[in-house]
């Protein structure tokens, strides 16, 4: 599924959000996957820089989300 993503959001979020949006479960696995490692590559980034508290909680709760639905292999 295809949808449109903001240009100005990061990569970690849009990332995320196509892999929240997708309706085929062959493509699934591979988004989330995808969507896990842009998110904690970015918590690396940000866990070195304790300004950024909001966005940290963002990927917390992504990273979270994720590992919810590779585990119990289901789709929001």
């Amino acid at each position: 599924m295809n949808i449109s993503v903001d240009s100005n959001q990061p990569a970690w979020k849009q990332a995320f959000q196509e892999a929240l949006f997708e309706i085929d479960h062959v493509n699934l696995k591979p988004k989330l996957e995808t969507a896990l490692k842009r998110v904690e590559d970015r918590l690396f980034e940000v866990r070195a820089n304790p300004t950024h508290r909001h966005e940290l909680i963002e990927l917390e709760d992504a990273r979270r989300t994720i590992v919810f639905l590779q585990e119990h292999d289901l789709k929001v």
